[in-house]
């Protein structure tokens, strides 16, 4: 876009030997796991400060990491990461937001997330890359931590409503926040509410929508009840179906409340053995 500036993506130094922790060690004997694991919550506030890593450290950074996940101390240090240097590191970020108001606060958080999407990501995940195999990656935890901890505390939704416009950036933070979701939850139903304010059209179950206000709706009895059953394709699956190969989903039976919309999963007759249910209601 003619006129724009955006600051270029960090590059980061490292060794070629990714490895050899023995001579790592080696070269730096008076390191304790302590310290190695402080010098990590060091360089992550940093990063989110805007202090650019030195050379070579995202490679002491990376080995120490790898050393730590060999100790005792490696089975904490993705939940240290989420609760504790996220939370820390994310309040600062909804402090620079919060001074603001209005359209004045929306343009902020678009050049907030932008900073947090291109900078601040892309070096938690390169700190981070020994971490592997859960079941959430970095990029997640920190997407998420972002939508709980920075935009659903904002509660922009009449904001958006009402802005004379919407920044392109808040607009790209909203649908890159909508593609990462860990299970149904009352926090993606009010991003989903946000991203309807400023995507036109959007696309989404009516039943998702508020019941209207002071307007009693029961739910359907069990005759009528609003199910969404699987998609039943051609003759392959029917044939499966008979021989016994198809092993149906679990559907999914809305109830409708004054106070929002409850999903019932498993609440169906294709329920999971045992017949046992989970709702989340949106409101």
């Amino acid at each position: 876009m003619m006129g724009s500036f955006r600051r270029p993506r960090p590059r980061f130094m490292s060794s070629p030997v990714l490895s050899d922790l023995a001579r790592f060690h080696a070269s730096s004997p008076s390191l304790s796991n302590t310290s190695m694991w402080n010098s990590v919550q060091s360089a992550v506030m940093q990063v989110f400060q805007g202090s650019a890593l030195q050379t070579n450290e995202l490679f002491t950074l990376n080995e120490s990491i790898r050393w730590l996940l060999k100790t005792e101390m490696g089975s904490f240090i993705t939940d240290y990461f989420q609760n504790q240097l996220l939370t820390r590191g994310l309040s600062e970020v909804l402090d620079q937001v919060q001074l603001h108001s209005g359209d004045e606060q929306l343009v902020v958080l678009g050049n907030v997330w932008d900073r947090f999407f291109t900078e601040i990501l892309p070096t938690l995940q390169a700190i981070f890359y020994p971490v592997q195999g859960q079941e959430l990656s970095v990029r997640q935890i920190s997407l998420l931590a972002f939508r709980d901890l920075v935009l659903l505390k904002l509660h922009l939704q009449d904001d958006l409503r009402t802005a004379s416009f919407v920044p392109a950036a808040v607009k790209q933070m909203l649908l890159v926040l909508q593609g990462v979701h860990d299970a149904p939850s009352l926090e993606f139903c009010q991003l989903e509410r946000l991203v309807e304010v400023v995507v036109t059209p959007f696309i989404r179950d009516a039943l998702l929508t508020d019941p209207p206000r002071h307007q009693e709706m029961r739910a359907p009895l069990p005759g009528d009840a609003l199910c969404l059953g699987p998609l039943v394709e051609t003759e392959g699956e029917a044939y499966l179906e008979k021989t016994g190969g198809v092993r149906r989903h679990t559907v999914a039976n809305v109830h409708c409340d004054e106070g929002g919309v409850t999903f019932m999963l498993g609440a169906g007759p294709m329920a999971p053995k045992g017949g046992r249910s989970r709702g989340v209601t949106c409101r």
